[in-house]
């Protein structure tokens, strides 16, 4: 077999160049959809527990809330981050020295023993947080 003298073959980085491009926008889009879903407005703040179902569900009127969950596994949270019973103490004394007119909102989930919820009920009531409510999900 006898090759030509001088004939070389070409190599194009074309399809190279446009597989580049493509992860790239992969990459980019699957990191935009990770934060949107990760920073969803609706969950900001929140514990995902198991709420009870309650026919007589009703939001709580806005002012200023004071959101406490409580889930089965024995973890407790002050808004959506991690709590003791004395750091609830120290933050409901905090709201009544501070004078403001604040909603305790008790997030239990379903499983959650009734004793854990009436212990945070308790100090809140100690502390002279009178406006309770415990968040339910619609049937």
């Amino acid at each position: 077999m006898r090759f030509k003298p001088g004939s070389k073959v070409l190599a194009s980085m074309e399809p190279l160049a446009l597989t580049d491009i493509i992860i790239n926008m992969f990459i980019f889009f699957f990191i935009t959809f990770s934060f949107l879903a990760t920073f969803e407005k609706t969950r900001e703040g929140q514990v995902n527990v198991n709420l009870p179902k309650a026919t007589s569900a009703t939001p709580p009127v806005e002012k200023k809330r004071l959101n406490v969950s409580l889930k089965k596994d024995g973890g407790l949270f002050l808004g959506d981050t991690p709590a003791t019973i004395e750091e609830l103490e120290a933050r409901f004394k905090v709201e009544k020295a501070q004078g403001a007119d604040v909603i305790l909102v008790i997030r239990a989930d379903g499983d959650v023993t009734h004793s854990r919820v009436v212990q945070v009920m308790d100090l809140a009531r100690l502390e002279g947080l009178n406006r309770l409510a415990i968040a339910t999900q619609n049937r």
